[in-house]
């Protein structure tokens, strides 16, 4: 008895627990059942209804307007013809018509029906118990109906997840699974060691010891540089193991993008020392400079061919930049290489000759491209970086031809790539060389230097290609590198001497900031003020200035008249705050336009129909930038240089698009066309710094900021504060 309780018992909770799992897959079953009603309702909204009213218009359009024509001429011309043969077969077919429509007629009613006996149910009596569908088995329906289509609807989502999954699978992997995996684990000593651990049935790791990497400094040469000192570019020539760089020009120019020479006798630039961008030619044995090129539009960027009988350059022509060649002695007429109407610029020549790789904003990104000149034209430019969310520029070829330098900020940090190549052409992904600008290689390609700026000062790096290492400091400069290039070649000392009076040249500063003397009174007062304020000419509420920075911007605003061509800064919207101004919403109370070291010039021009201003955004980590470019009064070549970057719309901002609202403005569809002079650079020159935007800048209009220029000198607040008030003066200025 017990042992059948106890059967019975184990079977009622065996029945149990099916009856509750079949509830379950059930309730799965109608889940799955209704997600796909809910899958289908959404992609007819996604898909269907937009197609439907896309569609609506294109056919009511074709209905209403496009077919009446051809079926009214249809009707005036064969319409007619047909009905009439129509009639006339008619005629002559009656009695056979008449006989067999008969015919027709009866059949079909007599289907009809049969068709309508089929479709109807008899109608239950008055007194029928009617009962409701079961839910259980039923003969029509067997009891593992339902649990085998769960089982096959698994079985095709486990099959469509594997075949994802193999197809995600990398190339490597794929051709052959079952080599190891590497895990790269640098060690904390001074010289890097780095821990393999192999997936093998052996599971001890192996330590292993790189070999030793060679000092990228150690290639000997001369690098030449370009660098920005008192106001205006210069060419320098480093010596690899000096310290300190020799001077090769000092004109009252502009000069930078050196060039080396094959046999490293010559250097190429671009100068405007004659009052138009053209190239020159310095021969570092005589010390003496040549003009290579005679026009009025812009010319720059030079680049040697192998052979030393070619130069490329970038010139602003019709509106445009592209790339030309010219004999290296200047002779014969330029030949025109890129039409393209986006801009073409920094080109370099490849060391076979027969390649040109340049910057380009052809696909709508700044991207690198490499043309054959043994086939040179647009449509044989080929994108090399193709990276549309980059902005890749700068590019350099390595002396061996294997590799592809080039820059790119669009993370908002410089960083330098180096590109595998394979008869010029892409053969492997980029890998990071180091954070800066400008690359140039060594005479053994194994080695790239480049600029890192890092607190207003520009540093010269080496990075080795081979092997991974830290990147040696090559130099530090208080000016901006804007140009770098390596040559084999180590200067003479007959060479050095040619060169030797403008070591000892002593610079002219742009400006001499002269202090007035204080009162008799302010010497003896306790706690006087050291500086005073001065008034500066200029439309302001108070154009007032303190005597510390008052020279230094009336030397720029004389600066911007005469490159500019117009009186830019005669005009501003702010200069000299009060004690008692007060801020705007979420700024600082304690501004620098309250020492008396700070101007907001007039930020409306960027907003006209015609904008002679032009800002451009340059993100710097996790702060956002602009640069200011200023539109030239005279468009002849005379002033300014071509802008090779998009600037940014802030008058999107007040359009009809929500998101550019949200985003701050948005990328100008185009360069604008005209020739621009750097403000930025300008006021940096004279010691006024730009200022980040602040976090809210994109929602936010004052917060932008691009107008606001500082002249700190190195001071904190509460210090040129002092310099203008006394100390219980600025005790109440809060934050």
């Amino acid at each position: 008895m017990r042992l059948t309780k106890l059967i019975r018992g184990g079977w009622q909770g065996c029945f149990w627990v099916v009856r509750r799992l079949w509830g379950m897959l059930t309730a799965v079953w109608r889940f799955i059942g209704r997600l796909g009603l809910a899958l289908r309702n959404l992609l007819t909204w996604l898909i269907w209804r937009p197609l439907l009213w896309l569609v609506a218009p294109v056919a009511w359009i074709i209905r209403r307007i496009i077919w009446p024509l051809p079926v009214w001429l249809w009707r005036q011309t064969g319409g007619r013809l047909l009905a009439a043969v129509s009639v006339r077969i008619k005629q002559q077919t009656y009695p056979w018509r008449r006989r067999w429509g008969r015919r027709l007629r009866s059949r079909r009613a007599l289907y009809q029906a049969r068709w309508r006996r089929l479709r109807q149910r008899p109608a239950p009596p008055s007194d029928a118990l009617l009962i409701p569908r079961a839910a259980g088995p039923t003969p029509d329906r067997p009891l593992l109906a339902r649990p085998v289509m769960i089982l096959a609807s698994l079985a095709l989502l486990l099959l469509v997840g594997l075949v994802t999954a193999q197809s995600r699978q990398p190339e490597e992997m794929i051709a052959d699974s079952s080599l190891p995996l590497p895990i790269l684990t640098p060690t904390a000593t001074n010289s890097p060691a780095v821990t393999i651990v192999v997936a093998t049935p052996t599971p001890e790791p192996i330590l292993l010891t790189p070999w030793p990497t060679a000092d990228p400094l150690n290639q000997g040469g001369t690098v030449a540089l370009a660098m920005r000192r008192d106001g205006y570019s210069h060419l320098y020539a480093l010596v690899v193991g000096q310290s300190e760089p020799i001077r090769l020009t000092n004109h009252a120019a502009d000069d930078r993008e050196p060039a080396w020479s094959p046999d490293g006798r010559y250097l190429a630039f671009a100068s405007n020392r004659n009052g138009y961008w053209n190239l020159h030619q310095l021969d570092l044995a005589s010390g003496e400079t040549t003009q290579l090129t005679n026009g009025r539009s812009f010319v720059s960027n030079p680049s040697w061919s192998p052979d030393g009988q070619w130069l490329v350059y970038e010139s602003y022509r019709d509106n445009n930049l592209d790339l030309f060649i010219i004999r290296a002695d200047g002779s014969g007429q330029p030949i025109r290489l890129t039409e393209h109407r986006a801009a073409d610029f920094a080109p370099a020549w490849s060391p076979d000759g027969r390649h040109i790789a340049f910057t380009s904003w052809r696909t709508g990104g700044k991207n690198i491209f490499i043309m054959p000149l043994d086939a040179a034209s647009d449509s044989t430019a080929v994108n090399v970086t193709n990276s549309p969310d980059r902005q890749e520029d700068e590019a350099a070829f390595s002396p061996d031809g294997r590799y592809l330098a080039y820059s790119d900020n669009s993370s908002g940090f410089d960083l330098v790539y180096v590109l595998p190549l394979d008869n010029y052409r892409p053969s492997g992904a980029p890998f990071v060389v180091g954070q800066g600008r400008l690359p140039a290689w060594s005479p053994d390609s194994r080695s790239l230097i480049y600029r890192h700026e890092f607190g207003g000062r520009s540093y010269l790096f080496a990075s080795s290609v081979d092997a991974w290492q830290a990147a040696p400091q090559a130099f530090a400069t208080d000016g901006q590198i804007t140009a770098i290039t390596w040559s084999a070649v180590t200067l003479s000392p007959e060479i050095v001497a040619n060169f030797t009076d403008l070591q000892l040249a002593a610079p002219q500063p742009l400006f001499v900031e002269t202090l007035a003397k204080p009162d008799v009174e302010e010497e003896t007062a306790v706690a006087a003020p050291l500086h005073q304020l001065f008034r500066v000419g200029v439309s302001a509420p108070s154009p007032y200035l303190s005597d510390r920075v008052d020279q230094s911007f009336t030397a720029l605003r004389d600066r911007i008249v005469q490159d500019v061509g117009w009186d830019f800064l005669g005009q501003v919207d702010n200069m000299f705050e009060p004690l008692s101004a007060r801020p705007l919403p979420g700024q600082s109370a304690q501004t620098w336009n309250k020492a008396g070291r700070a101007f907001d010039f007039y930020f409306r021009h960027i907003l006209s129909s015609d904008p002679q201003v032009e800002v451009v955004r340059e993100d710097r980590g996790n702060e956002t930038y602009w640069r200011v470019y200023l539109r030239t009064a005279q468009q002849d070549g005379s002033q300014g240089e071509p802008l090779r970057a998009l600037p940014w719309d802030f008058r999107a901002r007040f359009g009809f698009e929500p998101r550019y609202y949200d985003q701050g403005g948005t990328l100008k569809a185009a360069i604008p066309s005209g020739y621009y002079v750097d403000f930025t650079a300008l006021a940096a020159d004279y010691g006024w710094q730009r200022v980040p935007a602040a976090d809210n800048w994109r929602t936010y209009f004052p917060a932008i900021r691009f107008w606001h220029f500082q002249n700190r000198q190195g001071l904190s607040w509460e210090a040129a504060m002092l310099e203008i008030y006394r100390p219980d003066e600025i005790g109440n200025v809060a934050e």
